[in-house]
């Protein structure tokens, strides 16, 4: 499982499930470029929490039926030491792929997605 960029290699997008894909690891480049720009950015590593889910996992874990984690097109992404989720999603604001995609801000980690159905926000 090689290098996707500078700082992300493929396996930390690989699907967690249990007893079903065999942790595979579809993701889209849009969203590795995407990322890779956030981390130059703010400078500090980023943890991906959640990257590529199969159906099944999804299923499981209550994504949403039409998750944009089943195609690799999204990352949940826990806050390094020191930057907020909001802060996190001001700075993916700033990137053209999030900022017309999704982003969705949760107690400790952001849902970054590069959908191209238009841009969706949300908060939990």
């Amino acid at each position: 499982m090689g290098d996707l960029s500078k700082n992300f290699n493929r396996s930390e997008f690989a699907c967690k499930g249990k007893n079903c894909c065999g942790h595979s690891a579809a993701v889209h480049p849009d969203l590795v470029d995407a990322l890779q720009t956030l981390r130059d950015r703010i400078g500090k590593p980023l943890s991906i929490t959640s990257g590529f889910r199969c159906n099944r996992h999804n299923k499981a874990v209550g994504g949403a039926e039409q998750s944009f984690h089943t195609l690799g097109m999204a990352a949940d992404v826990s806050c390094p030491a020191g930057v907020s989720p909001e802060e996190l999603a001001v700075i993916a604001e700033e990137i053209p792929l999030f900022r017309e995609g999704g982003i969705g801000v949760y107690a400790s980690w952001v849902h970054l997605d590069v959908r191209q159905s238009g841009k969706a926000r949300w908060r939990s």
